[in-house]
C-alpha cells in the first residue's frame, strides 16, 4: 500500500520524501485546486521529479479545478511540459479536460480527483473506461462501503485519505465559498467558510445551539489505527491531507504512518502512544474516524476551527498581574506555546520564554510539576491548559528537512580496479542491479614517491556528500606501487555517479510524447470536429423546466405553464419519497399535456444505498435526471433517456460535448459560469444545455446531519428527528441566513441565503439560445412554486411572441412570494 505525502512547497517535499513517503503530490503555480499554497514552478518540479525518481519515489501532478473555455490551450501546453518533466501522473478533476488529454496525451497516467466526488462503483467503472487509473474516493465512506466498490471495480488503483482536514461537503459538492464570497473551491480557491460560527436556528423553537458554534466544522481525520483494514480492504493508496500544512507538519505525519505501515508488513501492527502523541501534537482539530465505521457524532469540531494542540494541564492559581502557577501533566519546555481555555473572555496564549519551578528557573519542566509563568490575560482555577507548539518535536522535524540527508541515501556498492598499463575504473552499482563504470584518463604507472594505498582509494570514492548516494560496501583489486592523478580519480568517481544517476532517472521515466507528436496529436483533436464552430444561437425556444421535490407541486408546476418537471426522489426537507403510485398519475398527467417528467436520482448514490429503479423502469419517465457519475454510468446502463444535473460541474463547452457523446439527453451547467463566458461558447452546446435561473441553490451536501449532531437525545447518539417537525437553518455573524434541509438518507442540504432570480435578464437568455432553463425549487411548495412559474411562463412566452411585458411588475410580484433577497450569483461577476 503507496504512501502518499502533500507538498505545498519545497521543504514540504523534502520532509515528505526524506521521512518515507512513497509518493508525493503537489501542484504547480495554476490549475490546482490549492491555489494558496507556495506551490511550484516548472523548474520545481523538475527538481522535485529528478529527487523522487532517483529515489524510487513517484511525483503527482494535481490539474484539479475546473478549467474555463478560454483556458484548454494553456492547460494542455502545461500538461505537454509536466510529461515532459517526467512526472508520474496529473490529478484532474474536469470532464472536459480528461476528453482531451486522453485524446492528446493516450500514454499519460491520470488520476480522477476527490473533487469527482466519486462514491460508487459506477462511477470508478465509469471513469476507468475513459482512462482514469486509479480513483481518489469521496472521503464519506466507510470500510464496508470500500469493500463493496475494490470486489466490483477489478484492478483500479482505489486511493483514500487516512489524515489530515476533512470538509463538511463532499468534495466537488460545494459551492458555498464559490456563491458567498466569489472564491470558487473548484478553482482552487475555497475561503473555507464552513471553518466560521454559527448559529442553529429553528423556525418552530425545536431547539438551538444557543449563541452559536463551529457546527459545520469538522475535526481533523485520522486512521492510523485502522491501517490493517484498509489494507485488507483493497486500497491502492494512503494519503495524508496537507498541502496547506507547514513543512514540519508533512515530515511529522508522514514519518508516523511509514513507522507503522513498516510495522504492518511485518505483521506486528501497533501504535504507539508516543506515535498518537506527536500526531496529535504537531496538528489537530481533535481527531476523528470519519465515516470508516459509519456514522459518528465527534466528526465535528465544535469548540475550535483551528489547532487545539495537546492537553497539557490545569490552572491552579493566578494572581492579579497573572502570574500563573499550571499543574503538568506533560512536560513543558521553553519555546513551546500554550492556550489556556477560559470560561469567559478571549483565551489567552503564548510562546514561553520563561518559567520556574519551586522558585528557580527552569528550561523545562516534567509531568506532575508545577510550573509558574506569566500570561498575557486572565484565566481562573480550573482551567485547561493546551499545548499548541512542541517546540522539540518540530526541532525533530526539521531535522529531516534536509536534502540529501544520510537516511535517505541510495545504497550503493563501489568497485575499483588499479592494475598497471590500464586506466583505473570504478563501477557503482545499486541495489536494483543498476551499474555504472568510468575510468581516468591516464592508466596506471609505477609511482616514483607516493603510491596509491587503499585507505586513499576508499576515501576518494567515499566522496558523496552532495549525491543521492552513500557507500554501503567497497571492494578493490588493487596491484601496489602504482599512481594515477587524483585529479582524475575524482572526475571518475563523478562521471560514474552522474552515470547511475541518469540510468536510474531513465528507469523511472514515464512514457512521453515530444513537441512535434503533440502539435500533431492538438491538430487531429482540433480536425475531430469535437466542438461545434461559431457562437450564433440556435434554439429559438427554450424549455421551462422545474425542480421540485413533492409530487403535489410538481403538478402544480405543469399547471402553472412547465414544459419538464424534475421530481427529486431523495425525500428532501424530511419529507418522505415520493410514492410511485402517485408518480404513475402524474406521469399521465405530464402526458396528456405533452410535458415532460424527469426522475431526479439522489445526488449521492453510496454502495448500499436503494435507487428503485425496477419502479422507474416501470413508470418510463421521460428521462432520468443523474447528480454523480456512477448514477448516470447506471441510467445510460439501463437504456433509459439521461439528463445531467448541475452537480456534475459542467463547466466548458468540451465537457457539454463529453456528455453529448456519452448520450446525455441534456446537460445543466455549472451555476459558477457568466454570462459572459457563457457568450463564447458555441451556439451548438449552448442548445444541449439548461441554464439555471431561478431558486435556491444547494450550496453543500454532506453525510453529516448538523441536527443529529447537535440536537441529540440527551446522553445519547440517536436522532431526534426534529427535521420532521421543524424548519432549521444556519445564521452567520452577518446575520445572513442558509436554509438547511435533509434528505430520507439523512444527509444535509445547505441552501443559499438567497434567491436566484434572472426575470429580468431573460431576453440575454433568448438571445444566447439554450435548450431549457430551469427554476429550482426543491424547497418550494404551493404559493410559491405557482406563482414563480407562471410569472417566468408569463415573461417568456411575451419575449418570444414579440408582446410587450412588464418585468419589474412581475418581479415585484415575485418578491411577495419569495422568503429572501434575490442574487444573480455569478451570471455578471463569475468566479475567481
Amino acid at each position: 500500500m503507496e504512501l502518499l505525502a502533500p507538498a505545498g512547497n519545497w521543504e514540504a517535499f523534502l520532509a515528505a520524501i526524506e521521512n518515507g513517503a512513497d509518493a508525493v503530490y503537489l501542484g504547480g503555480r495554476q490549475f490546482s485546486a490549492r491555489q494558496y499554497a507556495d506551490n511550484f514552478d516548472l523548474d520545481g518540479i523538475r527538481q522535485a521529479v529528478e529527487y523522487a525518481h532517483v529515489r524510487e519515489r513517484k511525483v503527482y501532478v494535481a490539474v484539479n479545478t475546473l478549467i474555463d473555455a478560454g483556458e484548454l490551450r494553456e492547460v494542455l501546453d502545461y500538461v505537454f511540459e509536466l510529461q515532459q518533466l517526467g512526472v508520474d501522473a496529473l490529478i484532474i478533476q474536469d470532464i472536459g479536460l480528461l476528453s482531451a488529454l486522453r485524446r492528446v496525451f493516450p500514454e499519460l497516467r491520470l488520476h480522477a480527483s476527490t473533487q469527482m466526488t466519486v462514491h460508487n462503483s459506477e462511477g470508478v467503472r465509469f471513469l476507468a473506461e475513459k482512462g482514469i487509473s486509479r480513483v481518489v474516493l469521496a472521503r464519506e465512506l466507510s470500510e464496508r462501503d470500500i469493500r463493496a466498490i475494490r470486489e466490483r471495480v477489478g484492478d483500479v488503483e482505489l486511493e483514500v485519505f487516512a489524515h489530515g482536514a476533512l470538509c463538511y461537503s463532499y468534495s466537488g459538492q460545494c459551492l458555498f465559498s464559490s456563491v458567498v464570497g466569489g472564491r470558487s473551491g473548484n478553482r482552487g480557491r475555497c475561503a473555507q467558510p464552513c471553518r466560521l460560527a454559527y448559529r442553529l436556528r429553528a423556525a418552530g423553537g425545536t431547539g438551538t445551539n444557543g449563541e452559536g458554534g463551529f457546527v459545520i466544522s469538522p475535526a481533523d481525520l485520522c486512521l492510523i489505527e485502522y491501517l490493517p483494514a484498509i489494507q485488507a480492504a483493497g486500497v491502492t493508496s494512503l494519503k495524508i491531507e496537507g498541502r496547506m500544512k507547514k513543512a514540519e507538519y508533512v515530515a511529522t505525519v508522514t514519518r508516523v504512518y511509514r513507522e507503522c505501515l513498516e510495522r504492518l508488513k511485518q505483521g506486528d501492527y501497533r501504535v504507539s502512544a508516543k506515535e498518537r502523541e506527536e500526531l496529535a501534537g504537531i496538528f489537530n482539530r481533535n481527531f476523528t474516524r470519519g465515516w470508516w465505521a459509519g456514522w459518528t457524532p465527534g466528526i465535528l469540531s465544535s469548540t475550535r476551527p483551528n489547532n487545539r494542540g495537546s492537553y497539557l494541564g490545569r490552572i491552579i492559581a493566578q494572581d492579579e498581574n497573572y502570574v500563573t502557577r499550571i499543574r503538568l501533566k506533560k512536560e513543558l519546555r521553553l519555546g513551546d506555546g500554550i492556550e489556556v481555555w477560559v470560561g469567559r473572555g478571549k483565551n489567552p496564549g503564548m510562546v514561553v520564554r520563561e518559567m520556574e519551578v519551586e522558585g528557580h528557573p527552569v528550561n523545562e519542566a516534567g509531568r506532575g510539576e508545577e510550573v509558574v509563568v506569566r500570561l498575557p490575560g486572565r484565566a481562573w482555577p480550573g482551567d485547561r491548559v493546551f499545548k499548541t507548539h512542541d517546540s522539540r518535536l518540530v526541532e525533530k522535524a526539521l531535522q529531516t528537512i534536509k536534502a540529501n540527508r544520510m537516511e535517505g541515501r541510495v545504497p550503493v556498492k563501489a568497485s575499483v580496479e588499479l592494475v598497471g598499463g590500464a586506466p583505473l575504473c570504478i563501477t557503482l552499482m545499486d541495489e536494483e542491479g543498476n551499474q555504472a563504470r568510468a575510468c581516468t584518463r591516464s592508466v596506471a604507472r609505477t609511482a616514483l614517491t607516493s603510491p596509491l594505498t587503499s585507505d586513499d582509494l576508499y576515501e576518494k570514492v567515499n566522496r558523496l556528500g552532495n549525491t543521492c548516494f552513500r557507500l554501503r560496501d567497497f571492494s578493490l583489486t588493487l596491484e601496489e606501487g602504482l599512481m594515477v592523478p587524483f585529479s582524475e580519480v575524482n572526475e571518475a568517481r563523478r562521471l560514474a555517479v552522474a552515470r547511475l544517476y541518469e540510468i536510474r532517472l531513465a528507469r523511472t521515466r514515464p512514457a512521453s510524447i515530444d513537441r512535434r507528436q503533440y502539435l500533431e496529436n492538438l491538430r487531429r483533436e482540433e480536425a475531430a470536429g469535437v466542438l461545434p464552430a461559431g457562437n450564433e444561437p440556435v434554439t429559438a425556444r427554450p424549455l421551462l423546466s422545474v425542480f421540485v421535490s413533492r409530487v403535489e407541486d410538481a403538478r402544480l408546476a405543469l399547471e402553472a405553464g412547465a414544459d419538464r418537471v424534475y421530481l427529486g426522489l431523495e425525500g428532501m426537507g424530511g419529507r418522505k419519497r415520493p410514492g410511485f403510485d402517485e408518480v404513475f398519475s402524474l406521469r399521465d398527467l405530464a402526458a396528456g399535456w405533452k410535458k415532460e417528467l424527469i426522475l431526479a436520482l439522489p445526488r449521492i448514490t453510496k454502495p448500499f444505498d436503494r435507487v428503485p429503479w425496477d419502479d422507474i423502469a416501470r413508470i418510463s419517465p421521460d428521462g432520468v435526471l443523474a447528480g454523480n457519475l456512477g448514477a448516470f454510468a447506471e441510467v445510460r446502463k439501463r437504456d433509459l433517456p439521461v439528463f445531467c444535473d448541475y452537480s456534475l460541474n459542467t463547466f466548458n463547452p468540451r465537457a457539454v460535448c463529453f456528455w453529448l457523446a456519452e448520450g446525455a439527453a441534456g446537460v445543466c451547467l455549472s451555476p459558477e459560469l457568466s454570462l459572459q463566458q457563457l457568450q463564447n461558447w458555441p451556439g451548438k452546446v449552448r442548445a444541449a444545455a439548461e441554464a439555471l435561473v431561478h431558486g435556491e441553490l444547494v450550496l453543500m451536501v454532506s453525510e453529516y446531519c448538523p441536527l443529529r449532531a447537535n440536537l441529540r437525545s440527551e446522553g445519547g447518539e440517536s436522532c431526534r428527528r426534529v427535521c420532521q417537525d421543524d424548519n432549521f437553518s444556519l445564521q452567520d455573524r452577518k446575520g445572513f441566513i442558509f436554509p438547511l434541509e435533509t434528505d430520507a438518507d439523512c444527509r444535509a442540504y445547505l441552501f443559499n441565503s438567497r434567491t436566484l432570480c434572472m426575470l429580468e435578464d431573460l431576453p440575454r437568455f433568448l438571445r444566447l439560445g439554450f435548450q431549457s432553463l430551469r427554476i429550482e425549487a426543491r424547497r418550494g411548495s404551493g404559493r410559491y412554486i405557482e406563482t414563480t412559474v407562471r410569472l417566468y411562463r408569463m415573461v417568456l412566452d411575451a419575449l418570444l411572441g414579440g408582446r410587450k411585458v412588464d418585468i419589474d411588475r412581475a418581479k415585484a410580484e415575485l418578491g411577495r412570494v419569495v422568503p429572501s433577497e434575490f442574487t444573480k450569483i455569478h451570471y455578471y461577476r463569475g468566479v475567481l
